[in-house]
């Protein structure tokens, strides 16, 4: 299976914060055996940008040799195919979100995410 994720869910995988949903800490570990975690782009930006204010218990850096070492991992380019899905996507979302769900669209995958607005708007499917 290949799950997308969010900003949020991947901070709270990597910092094992009880904040994460049982079912996407559940699809997190399902893809250590088999499967894979997509990374867009745009979520290590986020994590760069909330880290640098000290509002994350985990920086960049630190998130991407996470990222580097886990075979299960895939870190996914902003590239054009991204960002002409996330213009054509109809939801009313904030930039990154829309990028994170073309990111989804692209891989045609699961979006671990506990976003009430792209979950409500059934754009991509959506595990918490």
């Amino acid at each position: 299976m290949t799950y997308i994720t969010d900003t949020h869910s991947l901070v709270w995988y990597f910092t094992n914060d009880q904040r994460l949903g049982k079912k996407a800490l559940k699809a997190f570990e399902s893809t250590v055996q088999s499967g894979r975690i997509i990374v867009p782009t745009v979520v290590l930006a986020e994590i760069m940008f909330i880290a640098n204010k000290g509002r994350l218990l985990i920086g960049f850096t630190e998130t991407v040799a996470k990222i580097e070492s886990m075979a299960n991992f895939e870190i996914a380019v902003l590239d054009l195919d991204v960002l002409r899905l996330s213009e054509k996507t109809s939801v009313s979302l904030e930039m990154h979100d829309k990028i994170i769900v073309a990111t989804a669209m692209c891989y045609d995958g699961v979006l671990i995410t506990k976003d009430e607005q792209i979950t409500k708007s059934k754009v991509v499917k959506t595990v918490w």
